[in-house]
C-alpha cells in the first residue's frame, strides 16, 4: 500500500503535538500499512526535521512539485507508480483519525471521505482512496467515486472520551491550531473513571501534557517518574504521613494519566507503558497495606484484616472489568447510561484516598478505613451483577435469533421477539439495575449527492 502526500504553494509546514503534521501523517500511514509515501511539495520550501526519535517505519520519497490549490487531484496523471496498489491522496497539513484510514481501507477504491465545509449542503473532499486505473481514467472517473461521510466513520475505541470522535480538519493557519489541539487532547483522553478524574484531572493532565509535547520529555520517562513517587508515598503511609501520603500518591495517578496522553499524542505508545499501567494496581496495592500497617500499631491490628480484605476486593473487581472487557469487546463503562454513573461514584483509588482523607480529618482513621472496605465491597458486587445482567442479555439474544431463523416463515411467531424486546426494556431500567446487583449478592446472577472540489 502506497500514499502520496501534497503542500499546495503559500502554506508552511504546521507543528502540532510536538511533531509536524507531515511527521505525525507518515506515522499514521505507517500503522496503517503502508509501506510507500512520496511527498510533493515546492520547491522553495523544504521538508521538516523528524521531531520523534523513533523509526517511521515505511520509505519516504519526495519530489519539488507545485501542486494546484483548486484541484490538487490534476497532479497525478503526471506521476508514475511501481505498482498498482491503492493509494491514499491527501494534503500534509491535514490533521488525520487513523480511523478515517481504516475506514477507507474498507471501501472498494475510488473513494471519497468528505466533510462539511461550515455547511452541511457543501462537502469537501480531504482524504482519497484511489487506484491507477482510476487515474487514468480522467476526471469523470473520479466524480463517479464513493464517498465516505466523516460522521459515519464509526468510534471503534470505547476506551477513549465520548468526546474524542473522529476527525479529519485542515490546518491552514495558527487560528486552527487551539482548535486541532483539542481534538488531539479530547482523542488522548480515557472515559473519566471516578468524579475525581472527570473534574479535577483532566486540566492539570491536559497541561502538563501541552508544555511536555514541546520538549524532548518521552512517555517512559513519566512512567519511571510516576512509579518513583508512588513509591514514595507507600513509605509516606507506612509512616502515617497521611495528607503527604494521599497528596504525593494523588501527583502519582495524574503522572500516571500525563504518561498516557502524551504517549497517544506523540504516537509513541510501547509495551514499557502498558506495563506501566499494570503496575498501577501494585502500588495502589501498597499503599492500602501500608497504611494498614501503620493503623495496626497505633490503633488496632484489626487494621491488617481490613487492608487485606480491600486489596482483594480491589483486585477482584478490577479482574472482573478487565475479563468483561476481553470477553465483550468493550469496557463496561460504556455498556449503559448506569454503568457510566456507577463508574464516577464506584470504588476507585481515587473515591478511596478521598475516603482515607476524609477520616483523618474527623479524627476516624480506621473508621474510615471499614466504610472504604465495605464501599469496595458494594462495588465489586453491584459490578458483579451488572457483569451477569449484560452476559445473561446476549446469551439470551443470541438463543432468539438462533431459534428465530431455524424456523419456517409460515410458523415464525413473534411473541420471543416481543417478550425479549420487553425485557430489555425493563432491565434497562436503572432501578432495576441496582436490584439486579443486590440480587447477585443475595442469590447469584439470573440466567444529497455532496460536490467534490
Amino acid at each position: 500500500m502506497q500514499a502520496v502526500l501534497f503542500k499546495t504553494p503559500g502554506q508552511e509546514w504546521w507543528w502540532l503535538g510536538g511533531m509536524s503534521l507531515l511527521e505525525r501523517n507518515l506515522r499514521l500511514l505507517a500503522s496503517a500499512g503502508c509501506e510507500t509515501v512520496l511527498i510533493l511539495h515546492p520547491a522553495d520550501i523544504p521538508l521538516p526535521l523528524l521531531a520523534v526519535p523513533r523509526p517511521l517505519g515505511l520509505t519516504v520519497e519526495a519530489a519539488e512539485v507545485t501542486v494546484s490549490t483548486t484541484n490538487p487531484l490534476m497532479v497525478l496523471h503526471s506521476l508514475e507508480f511501481p505498482d498498482h496498489d491503492p493509494l491514499f491522496f491527501f494534503d500534509a497539513n491535514l490533521l488525520l483519525d487513523r480511523r478515517v484510514l481504516d475506514a477507507l481501507k474498507q471501501r472498494t477504491p475510488p473513494c471519497f471521505l468528505v466533510s462539511a465545509n461550515g455547511s452541511p449542503n457543501h462537502l469537501v473532499w480531504r482524504v482519497g482512496w484511489l487506484t491507477q486505473e482510476t487515474i487514468a481514467s480522467g476526471h469523470a472517473a473520479v466524480q463517479r467515486a464513493d464517498q465516505l461521510l466523516l460522521t459515519s466513520v464509526e468510534l471503534a475505541d470505547t476506551e477513549r472520551s465520548s468526546a474524542g470522535g473522529p476527525y479529519c480538519v485542515k490546518i491552514t493557519g495558527k487560528d486552527d491550531l487551539p482548535r486541532g489541539w483539542k481534538l488531539l487532547i479530547d482523542r488522548a483522553s480515557k472515559r473519566p473513571a471516578d468524579m475525581v478524574e472527570q473534574y479535577v484531572d483532566p486540566p492539570i493532565e491536559n497541561w502538563l501534557v501541552h508544555r511536555l509535547c514541546e520538549t524532548a520529555v518521552t512517555p517512559n520517562v513519566v512512567t519511571l517518574l510516576a512509579l518513583a513517587v508512588a513509591l514514595s508515598a507507600v513509605s509516606l503511609f507506612y509512616e502515617g504521613w497521611i495528607v503527604m501520603a494521599i497528596v504525593v500518591a494523588w501527583v502519582a495517578i495524574v503522572l500516571d494519566g500525563v504518561d498516557g496522553k502524551l504517549a497517544r499524542i506523540k504516537l509513541m505508545t510501547s509495551s514499557a507503558g502498558r506495563i506501566g499501567q499494570g503496575s498501577g494496581f501494585f502500588y495502589e496495592t501498597a499503599w492500602y497495606i501500608a497504611w494498614a500497617a501503620y493503623l495496626a500499631r497505633t490503633s488496632d491490628p484489626g487494621a491488617w484484616e481490613v487492608g487485606t480484605a480491600l486489596t482483594i476486593c480491589n483486585g477482584c473487581d478490577q479482574a472482573l472489568k478487565e475479563a468483561f472487557a476481553q470477553f465483550h469487546g468493550k469496557p463496561l463503562s460504556a455498556m449503559s447510561r448506569f454503568d457510566r454513573w456507577f463508574n464516577v461514584i464506584g470504588g476507585q483509588r481515587r473515591i478511596y484516598l478521598a475516603m482515607l482523607l476524609g477520616g483523618f480529618f474527623v479524627g476516624r482513621s480506621l473508621l474510615a478505613f471499614q466504610v472504604t472496605l465495605w464501599w469496595a465491597v458494594v462495588t465489586v458486587f453491584i459490578h458483579l451483577g451488572r457483569v451477569s445482567y449484560h452476559v445473561g442479555r446476549d446469551v439470551i439474544g443470541r438463543f432468539t435469533s438462533k431459534s428465530t431463523s431455524s424456523r419456517k416463515p409460515a410458523q415464525r411467531s413473534p411473541a420471543p421477539q416481543e417478550i425479549s424486546d420487553s425485557m430489555t426494556q425493563w432491565l434497562d431500567n436503572p432501578v432495576t439495575h441496582f436490584f439486579m446487583g443486590c440480587r447477585a449478592l443475595h442469590f447469584g446472577s439470573p440466567e444529497t449527492c455532496p460536490r467534490l472540489v
